[in-house]
């Protein structure tokens, strides 16, 4: 009797498909560029592609330094997700990128056409992304974006039964944003509903959370649980996301936790596109927020694991948690 061969799953990145075993340390939560609905309309707007690329580079290689290989970038369609750009990053770093189908929420997101469409039309939409590409790029995603405001709206649980029809036919694995971490059970109904393996599902922007329980019972159902703003202590502090990883260790539940940074290489708005959470009016121009934010692009490693580490995680776990996780996260 021969050997048997055991066949690895793969992930489409935008340069084509990896193992899920080549994915390495993966952060599942990144952008390399994001774009609000109407900033391009403003007369201020001095966007440069150029420079953008290589901020872009410049940032892989400061993850790389950590041992980073991979990012996800979930960009939602709607906030001017750009594969060719995602592409050219890969390509000049070295950096695995694995990119996103999908619409943001209802709040910001979901343009008009699509919020008259049923949810096997938007399940259409992306499943021709999946099978297709996206446009003209012949770039296929890799993953399904879901997201989801406070609370939940019609639009938003509609898109999302859409992309779970998309994820269920298609495989693809589903990574969510949930505003002000609240609407992750919504979420989760809503994939289950439509025969989604939760196992492939990571419901992300936990970090918010007063209680560690939610991300345990979020866990317990079969999903990921991502605390996944790491640096942004303008959403959370940092004490609380110490706080958030520890319970999900002490509930046996470190194996259904990805920790990831959520950070932008770059925001196309020449203003500020959203209102400030409370503290920070002393922060009156984007400048001044990307400056507070800049030296933060890789607190994962400088802040929070030694934050960890003085809390009693070991390194290995640590690592686990960045490495295994997406493995299995995207069917490894």
């Amino acid at each position: 009797m021969g050997a048997s061969v055991r066949v690895m799953a793969t992930v489409q990145s935008v340069l084509g498909p990896i193992d899920t075993a080549d994915l390495g340390p993966t952060l599942v939560h990144e952008h390399l560029s994001i774009s609000y609905p109407g900033d391009q309309l403003d007369p201020k707007n001095t966007w440069d592609r150029k420079a953008n690329i290589e901020a872009g580079v410049e940032r892989m290689a400061r993850l790389a330094g950590h041992g980073v290989r991979t990012i996800v970038d979930p960009c939602p369609i709607d906030l001017a997700r750009d594969p060719e750009l995602m592409a050219e990053v890969a390509q000049q770093s070295g950096m695995q990128v694995v990119c996103a189908t999908g619409f943001y929420h209802e709040d910001i997101g979901i343009p008009y056409y699509w919020r008259v469409r049923s949810a096997e039309e938007v399940a259409e939409l992306y499943l021709h992304e999946i099978e297709h590409g996206i446009g003209e790029t012949g770039i296929r995603p890799g993953c399904i974006k879901i997201a989801s405001f406070d609370p939940p709206g019609e639009h938003d649980r509609k898109v999302i039964a859409g992309a779970a029809m998309a994820a269920a036919e298609s495989g693809r694995t589903v990574i969510s944003h949930c505003e002000n971490s609240v609407g992750g059970d919504v979420q989760q109904e809503i994939l289950a509903t439509h025969g989604v393996d939760l196992g492939r599902c990571l419901i992300g922007h936990q970090d918010p959370a007063t209680d560690p329980q939610q991300l345990v019972k979020l866990a317990e159902r079969g999903t990921f649980v991502g605390v996944d703003r790491v640096g942004y202590d303008v959403l959370a502090p940092d004490d609380r996301r110490v706080e958030l990883v520890m319970a999900m260790v002490d509930a046996g539940k470190t194996d259904r936790l990805c920790l990831s940074q959520d950070h932008m290489c770059c925001l196309r708005s020449p203003r500020l596109p959203y209102h400030l959470p409370e503290g920070m009016d002393s922060v009156q121009s984007l400048g001044m927020l990307n400056d507070r934010l800049h030296e933060r692009r890789d607190f994962i490693f400088t802040g929070l694991w030694p934050a960890l580490e003085a809390a009693g995680l070991d390194r290995g776990t640590f690592d686990s948690i960045l490495t295994d996780n997406p493995r299995r996260l995207f069917g490894g």
